[in-house]
């Protein structure tokens, strides 16, 4: 108290031997010089706006500049087989139609995380030089049958022999898009022949431009000028003739509209942005200072004594009650409520408050980022699971059709083309993660319809359901890795007729499915393996490399999928009576109806 006294009375003398006679010289000084300063700071202010923004806007390009050389590299240097296909296209007509399909089905796969991970980029186009096109979008398609060989990009594109081509921004004709966007495109050589093949088009919409309003303040303008001065990117509609610079950088004032402009060149493609701040709020605010300050200095002497006092005695009252609250954060005892006291003050308090509630509001956000980003990368690892598991499938039924295809006519073909095809649709374009337990047995038996053509009546399905469990919903493809577990490791050893039964049931904990096999079984040793993989938190990483028993990636992944979006206790158990007494696995799901 002492202290705090004896600061109270030093901050009185101070206040009353400053203000009486310096308040003269402050007043004629502000009201001739403050006019230029407060340009001045403007300009500096735009200044550094202008260089933030140019560097957020030349990070961005150089992503898509990233983006755009990895497909190209890959395409011509062969490093990834499913996007090293274009050199394929050079003869028309010399790649089949199911080729055809494959390569755009590879082209999609290799480019989604691509799509998913830049929000701007709406779809990526590749031409051929047969004028195939292989397309990877967000719903941005091409216009039906067109060929942008008579197209200005595409010319311009050539130009440049491997360099990149940036458009206008606007609504472009040959997407059946009514949005308006930017493109980026640039030719593809092969490295060796120097020859051409095709022509990568990267569709960006203006999302792309959405970080330069980060930073800009209220009465700031900031456009972005092609080097012929066309408008990329403008945070507001320009009324006449908009401002093009003639010097490459710079700053102008126009006093036409009496407003600032400051800007400059940045990136290789040579584009301008331009700051523009409107003076007339300035000059406003220089008139309202010079008449305050006028009268201020007038009235100073009579009010200066009560207000040093008034000054003396509030200045410690806010100082202990915001270091109370520091003290007491983490109890949350109404901080928000508190800090609207002194927040609006324009002197140091009201700074200290404003910083103090900005840094409460700063980490308030931070946690709910780390939440948001967690709940991406789960997201994430699930996708990616899934992925996995059908990969394997894939490629032995796509074997199994081949064989077919050699030994028997038509009809077989066509049946499971249809089974498959099914299967496809319910893996790849159902847009969402559940389903029923119902459609989740039919993309089951989808799969043993195609599996019966390669083990004939060797293996059986059995299905017994509880009524009224049919409506259930569960994550889908998480039945069907399992009754290939128990064909390849279960049935496809066993002399005679195997089958495979499909059970379920309701216990405390929710409820269950069992696949079950009379095959093969697992040894004991593997058993105990698997039981303390399950029993591991599931983490994304690749699986199986050294656990012996390629049945542990399938069953790990479905585990890990269940875990994952359900949480405890949810996930696989996995028992067997040893070596030719068959094997169960049971899923525990939540109760959750249709």
């Amino acid at each position: 108290m002492r202290f705090a006294w004896g600061l109270k009375n030093r901050l009185l003398v101070a206040l009353l031997l400053i203000s009486l006679i310096p308040i003269v010289v402050v007043v004629v000084v502000t009201s001739r010089n403050y006019a230029s300063l407060v340009e001045r700071q403007v300009q500096e202010v735009s200044a550094n706006v202008l260089e933030r923004s140019m560097i957020r806007m030349s990070n961005q390009l150089e992503e898509i500049g990233r983006v755009s050389e990895y497909i190209a590299y890959q395409q011509t240097a062969g490093a990834d087989d499913s996007l090293s296909f274009l050199k394929r296209y050079l003869v028309p007509d010399s790649v089949s139609e199911y080729e055809r399909l494959r390569n755009d089905r590879d082209f999609r796969t290799a480019t989604e995380s691509l799509l998913l991970s830049h929000d701007y980029i709406e779809g990526l186009y590749l031409f051929a030089e047969d004028d195939t096109v292989f397309a990877s979008t967000k719903g941005s398609e091409l216009q039906l049958d067109y060929v942008p060989r008579d197209s200005e990009w595409y010319n311009r594109t050539l130009e440049r022999q491997g360099g990149i081509y940036v458009s206008n921004t606007g609504y472009q004709k040959f997407l059946l898009s009514d949005q308006m966007s930017i493109t980026f495109s640039r030719a593809l050589y092969d490295p060796r022949t120097k020859e051409r093949i095709g022509v990568l088009l990267m569709n960006c919409s203006v999302k792309l431009f959405d970080e330069l309003r980060n930073g800009v303040l209220d009465d700031q303008h900031i456009a972005v000028l092609s080097p012929t001065g066309d408008r990329l990117y403008e945070t507001y509609s320009s009324e006449g003739a908009p401002f093009v610079p003639r010097e490459a950088s710079g700053s102008s004032l126009d006093k036409r509209d009496n407003r600032l402009y400051v800007y400059d060149t940045f990136s290789s493609y040579d584009w301008r942005m331009v700051i523009s701040v409107s003076l007339a709020s300035v000059a406003k605010q220089v008139q309202s200072t010079r008449t305050f300050a006028i009268g201020f200095g007038a009235c100073w002497a009579f009010v200066a004594i009560a207000l040093s006092l008034w000054i003396a005695n509030t200045f410690s009252k806010p100082v202990s009650r915001i270091a109370v609250l520091m003290k007491n954060y983490d109890k949350g005892l109404q901080q928000q409520t508190s800090l609207e006291r002194y927040k609006s003050r324009t002197d140091e308090i009201g700074i200290l408050y404003g910083q103090y509630a900005n840094m409460l509001k700063k980490i308030d956000t931070l946690i709910h980022e780390r939440y948001h980003s967690q709940f991406i990368a789960m997201s994430a690892k699930m996708k990616a699971l899934e992925a996995q598991i059908n990969s394997h499938f894939l490629f032995n039924t796509l074997a199994t059709i081949n064989s077919i295809a050699e030994l028997e006519d038509v009809d077989s073909i066509a049946e499971m083309s249809k089974a498959l095809g099914d299967m496809f649709r319910y893996s790849i374009k159902l847009n969402r993660d559940e389903v029923t337990l119902h459609e989740e047995l039919e993309h089951v038996g989808n799969y043993m319809r195609i599996q019966s053509y390669r083990y004939g009546n060797k293996v059986g399905l059995e299905i017994d359901i509880r009524p009224g469990m049919e409506n259930m919903t569960m994550l889908k493809l998480l039945m069907q890795p399992i009754v290939e577990n128990a064909l390849y490791h279960g049935l496809e050893a066993k002399k005679g007729k195997g089958i495979v039964r499909i059970s379920s049931g309701e216990d405390q904990t929710g409820s269950w499915l069992e696949v079950s096999d009379d095959g093969a079984g697992i040894e004991e040793s593997k058993l105990a393996s698997l039981r303390e993989m399950l029993a591991r938190p599931p983490a994304f990483e690749q699986l199986g490399a050294d656990s012996g028993d390629s049945r542990s990636i399938g069953i790990y992944n479905v585990h890990a999928r269940i875990s994952l979006y359900y949480g405890e206790p949810y996930g696989l158990e996995v028992y067997s009576a040893g070596e030719g007494k068959g094997a169960t696995i049971r899923l525990r799901l939540p109760n959750v109806n249709g």
